[in-house]
């Protein structure tokens, strides 16, 4: 069952020291199904038919939140039909995607240079040799997921959301990754698959790119098609990231790398396709060179991060795309089975008035 501090959560904004806030909460509950796992690379699947909440964002001092960028309110919902079925007429080029078929086990280390508005997503697949030199060693193909149109049917949810700031800061003020932000399971779920599926938690990701900013006067098509053009930014936030599990520990012991609970283990997401690596290369401590032309240190926040802000955004309309994915890279990925429970996540953005100060 849920604690009553996370129902509070869910349900009444926290206080903040910084000063004229908003809150932007993004709210909506999942099933995971994982079947027939494989150490790093293991197979989930997402029950698509999610519980919709509405999201909400605090209006005070000015922000609001768009699936379009051209419907602004103090609340949107997320869900297969918001995302994808709802915006062909009037958001039509969008590239937004969800996982009818279930979330599957891919990795990034989000954007890869600042011209880029899209993380590069890393299908995995893994495989073992069969040749008698080699028989029983794992191997890992890697390839890029392409993200050029939208899509039902991928491995991972993402989505543009567009903010407007019009509190007249005169600069740019402050966001930031509120403390409400999360990823636990919906109170129905059991104590017995709580516990079984506890892994799934410790290697779930969140991601957000900015990737445009215009001002308030802007007609729709620049605001929905805006660019990098050189200024895009990436930040992936990492929830448990020293909780490991008793499964997790053993799994990775008998593969050589040294796993204990209450410690940070870096995971090194892939950054190129590839055919025949050798996945233990990817893992801290596991006495195999890290093969830096396909993996390199992904580079995540905690929750001791969220005093510090990610982005700055004027006093306009800037354009952010979220991804919520499980990575394959992640030490936590193991070999397990379960039926399957609800998911809830909570990604909460707060705004300051920076843009003030000094004045």
């Amino acid at each position: 069952m849920e604690t009553e501090e996370k129902k509070k959560f869910k349900f009444k904004l926290p206080k903040f020291s910084r000063k004229a806030k908003l809150v932007f909460l993004v709210t909506f509950f999942i099933g995971v199904l994982l079947t027939f796992a494989t150490y790093a690379w293991f197979s989930a699947s997402l029950n698509v038919k999610v519980k919709f909440f509405d999201v909400k964002v605090s209006t005070e001092t000015g922000l609001f939140i768009s699936l379009d960028g051209i419907n602004f309110s103090d609340s949107v919902d997320i869900s297969h039909d918001t995302i994808i079925t709802d915006l062909k007429r009037l958001y039509p080029n969008h590239t937004n995607q969800w996982a009818n078929t279930g979330l599957w086990s891919v990795s990034s280390n989000g954007i890869p240079n600042p011209n880029s508005d899209k993380f590069a997503m890393y299908n995995g697949s893994m495989g073992k040799y069969t040749d008698k030199a080699r028989k029983g060693i794992r191997f890992v193909n890697t390839t890029l997921i392409p993200e050029d149109k939208a899509s039902d049917w991928n491995q991972y949810v993402a989505f543009d959301i567009f903010l407007k700031n019009v509190s007249g800061s005169p600069k740019k003020d402050n966001l930031y990754i509120g403390r409400t932000t999360y990823i636990d399971f919906d109170d129905t779920a059991d104590d017995e698959t709580r516990e079984k599926m506890q892994d799934i938690f410790n290697t779930m990701r969140m991601g957000i790119v900015k990737i445009g900013e215009t001002d308030l006067k802007a007609d729709v098509n620049t605001i929905q098609n805006l660019k990098c053009n050189g200024g895009c930014m990436s930040v992936i936030y990492e929830p448990n990231s020293l909780s490991h599990n008793e499964e997790s520990i053993k799994a990775a012991s008998d593969l050589g790398i040294s796993l204990s609970d209450n410690t940070y283990v870096p995971t090194y997401g892939v950054i190129a396709e590839g055919a025949y690596l050798d996945h233990k290369s990817g893992f801290i401590n596991s006495g195999v060179s890290l093969d830096t032309e396909h993996f390199a240190l992904q580079h995540t926040i905690f929750e001791s991060d969220f005093s510090k802000p990610i982005f700055q955004i004027p006093n306009g309309i800037t354009k952010c795309r979220v991804y919520v994915w499980i990575e394959g890279q992640d030490v936590d990925a193991l070999e397990v089975h379960s039926e399957g429970a609800p998911v809830a996540l909570n990604l909460d953005l707060e705004k300051d008035l920076a843009g003030y100060e000094g004045l």
